[in-house]
């Protein structure tokens, strides 16, 4: 790997790193699977390989080196792949909104989980940000869960990007 490509962490199983255009192929690969927007603003629209580009370029343009605003791809340490993406975007002043998404092969290994509560704990440690929000179709389980897992409270159910999510948040302690 480039040593000029920034990590912005490491936990037992994955690194979170910025993204290179080597991970265009492997991003693609996850993010051309119909079932991993089945519950976002994107419904079952898989990327195409020049939306991927378009992504990744974005994000080495930006060039972000902080976890109050960043995107990074997500490798499994055993096998060194990417197997998705995740980050913290703008949504209030200093209260990001926590994002992720995940390979389907990697579903229910607690990988979502292990991501969250290290954004969480890097960022409160490292940034001045107050809060974090999470937000998830109010049918997906799946992300529901994983929001409490790592200690967001749930607060209800509100419109965002024209859809009704359920949001939970996590103050600073």
């Amino acid at each position: 790997m480039n040593s000029m490509v920034h990590i912005f962490f490491e936990t037992k199983n994955l690194i979170v790193r910025q993204y290179t255009m080597n991970d265009v192929a492997g991003l693609y690969e996850v993010m051309s699977n119909p079932l991993v927007h089945q519950y976002t603003k994107d419904k079952n629209k898989p990327w195409d390989k020049y939306k991927t580009e378009q992504y990744i370029q974005f994000f080495i343009k930006k060039n972000f080196i902080t976890l109050d605003c960043f995107h990074g791809a997500i490798i499994e340490k055993t096998s060194n792949k990417i197997i998705g993406l995740t980050g913290l975007n703008p949504y209030k002043v200093d209260e990001p909104e926590i994002e992720w998404k995940l390979d389907v092969s990697y579903w229910n290994k607690g990988y979502a989980t292990e991501i969250g509560r290290e954004i969480i704990k890097q960022a409160f440690k490292t940034t001045n940000i107050t809060g974090i929000y999470g937000m998830a179709d109010p049918e997906n389980i799946a992300s529901r869960r994983v929001l409490q897992k790592i200690g967001m409270k749930y607060m209800g159910i509100d419109e965002f990007r024209n859809q009704k999510d359920v949001f939970y948040y996590i103050g600073r302690v």
